[in-house]
């Protein structure tokens, strides 16, 4: 069931423009579903693309061959935690000669491939690392992120 099932279709299109003002790094994402619990704030994404490029040969493709859920942690919010899970599909290379028969969609300006954390969390982390280094920098992350 959809987070927003149960509420008018005007203060849903108010909660999606809320959401994509607040995180403008979701472009090419929309909310699925949202949720508070005591352990933070979880939103669930899909990608809006309908094609995506091939990381090997870069040519385009819409044939999709499955799809996978990421996870990745990003920037608190009131000082609750926020999770990301994010509906990644993965294709088929349209390209005969690739190498890469099958390729999953890359998402550059939520997060690196493979990463566990966006990138505003990276930058943020990466930032207390080379300010405090160490256990200061440990403590401090560990208090706000």
């Amino acid at each position: 069931a959809s987070w927003c099932a149960a509420y008018s279709p005007r203060l849903v299109m108010s909660l999606r423009m809320f959401i994509a003002t607040l995180l403008p790094q979701l472009h090419g994402l929309h909310v699925d579903q949202a949720s508070i619990t005591d352990a933070g704030l979880t939103l669930v994404l899909a990608t809006t693309r309908r094609t995506a490029c091939c990381p090997l040969c870069s040519r385009r493709s819409a044939r999709i061959h499955s799809r996978y859920q990421r996870t990745l942690a990003d920037l608190p919010w009131g000082g609750h935690s926020v999770t990301l899970r994010v509906e990644v599909r993965r294709f088929f290379c349209s390209n005969r000669r690739c190498a890469r028969a099958i390729f999953a969609e890359r998402l550059p300006e939520l997060a690196a491939p493979h990463a566990r954390r966006t990138n505003a969390q990276h930058a943020l982390l990466l930032d207390v690392a080379c300010a405090l280094g160490g256990q200061p920098g440990a403590r401090l992350a560990g208090a706000n992120v």
